[in-house]
C-alpha cells in the first residue's frame, strides 16, 4: 500500500495522470458543446422540414411512374409499346441515365441509407 502512494508522488505519473484527466475533461466539455448545437440545430430545421414535406408529392408520384412502368409490361396490349419504347430507350446517351438515376437516388437513396452517426 505504501509502494502504491509513493507512485502517486512520482512527477511522471502526475504528468501522465494530469494529461489523461485533462483528455477526459475535454471530451466531455467537446461533447457537451456538440450535443448543444446537435439540439439547436434539429429544433430549427426540423419544424422547416416537416413544413416542407407535407405538401411534397415527389416520391409518390415517381413511385406511381415506376408502378406504372413494372405494371405496364404484364398488360398484353401494352407489350408492344412497351417493347418499341425499350428499344429506343437502348440508344438513349448515357447522360440520359445518369439524370434518371440522380432524380430516382436524390427521391430515395438517401432514405435506404442507415442513419450513422460518428
Amino acid at each position: 500500500m505504501i509502494q502504491f502512494l509513493g507512485i502517486l508522488k512520482n512527477p511522471l505519473f502526475k504528468l501522465v495522470a494530469d494529461k489523461t484527466m485533462g483528455a477526459i475533461n475535454h471530451k466531455l466539455e467537446k461533447d457537451k458543446i456538440i450535443k448543444a448545437k446537435e439540439i439547436d440545430a434539429a429544433k430549427s430545421v426540423s419544424i422547416e422540414q416537416i413544413r416542407q414535406q407535407e405538401n411534397s408529392w415527389k416520391d409518390e408520384w415517381i413511385t406511381l411512374v415506376f408502378t406504372l412502368l413494372f405494371v405496364g409490361h404484364f398488360i398484353p396490349v401494352l407489350q408492344p409499346a412497351f417493347d418499341r419504347g425499350w428499344e429506343i430507350l437502348s440508344s438513349a446517351n448515357d447522360y440520359f441515365w445518369i439524370i434518371v438515376l440522380t432524380i430516382v437516388g436524390g427521391s430515395f437513396g438517401t432514405r435506404l441509407l442507415p442513419n450513422k452517426k460518428k
